[in-house]
């Protein structure tokens, strides 16, 4: 079962809809705030994001732990509106994850994405990233509870109303598909409750990917708790 967003067929409008409303929930109530101590630790020169979306996190997260001199971000679906900065790239070219090559020595991540892929296209991508000797860190923010289906059902109707005029690029056509035919609302609605329904455990993700040169732990927080899947701790 895919999320709406991941299909070819699905209108880039709505896409961006979607990635740019998470992408500024996030980085408005600091949703990853927890992490970026953690990646603050680590030192080096490339951080690739993969299924960067928007943007957002990565270049937040990038910026404020100012752990890596350069971020290049990547996905099977560009964003068309990122503005290129000196040490961050979004890079044009449609990048899919399950096809990419991982180098050694760089640090890959990736921002509640991991779930859109199926338990055996999870343990290609940690195996590939593992063999190449590079590292990787991917941070979820959904867990399989009701707690967390409702508070995405209230994110994905009520946050998207509240919140939409205010995302920016602003767009009339948002507005549109919002408030007048609320086409955003349904197709994000049905995206929210389908990751929540992929989601996994810590102790799920620990029995999928079994392999010692991955960890698997949670990082508690009151806004919500992050599972971060960390590929490779010592490269």
């Amino acid at each position: 079962m895919k999320e709406l967003e991941d299909h070819n067929w699905f209108p880039t409008s709505l896409r961006n809809f979607q990635t740019e409303y998470i992408g500024y929930v996030v980085k408005q109530f600091n949703i990853y705030k927890p992490f970026i101590k953690t990646l603050s630790q680590k030192k080096g020169k490339s951080m690739v994001d993969l299924c960067s979306g928007c943007g957002e996190p990565a270049a937040s997260i990038f910026n404020e732990s100012n752990a890596f001199e350069h971020l290049t971000l990547t996905d099977k679906f560009p964003s068309l509106h990122f503005q290129n900065r000196s040490n961050i790239t979004y890079l044009q070219e449609s990048k899919d994850v399950l096809e990419m090559d991982f180098e050694a020595g760089k640090t890959y991540t990736m921002f509640n994405a991991f779930h859109h892929f199926s338990e055996d296209e999870q343990r290609t991508i940690c195996n590939k990233i593992n063999k190449a000797n590079a590292s990787a860190y991917f941070v979820e923010i959904l867990f399989p509870s009701p707690l967390h289906l409702v508070k995405t059902l209230f994110a994905t109707t009520v946050g998207v109303l509240v919140l939409s005029p205010f995302i920016k690029p602003f767009s009339w056509k948002r507005i549109l598909f919002t408030y007048l035919i609320p086409i955003n609302i349904l197709t994000i609605s049905i995206d929210g409750i389908i990751s929540v329904l992929k989601s996994k455990t810590v102790k799920q993700y620990q029995s999928i990917l079994n392999n010692k040169d991955i960890n698997v732990f949670e990082i508690k927080n009151i806004v919500a708790p992050l599972l971060v899947i960390q590929i490779n701790e010592s490269n």
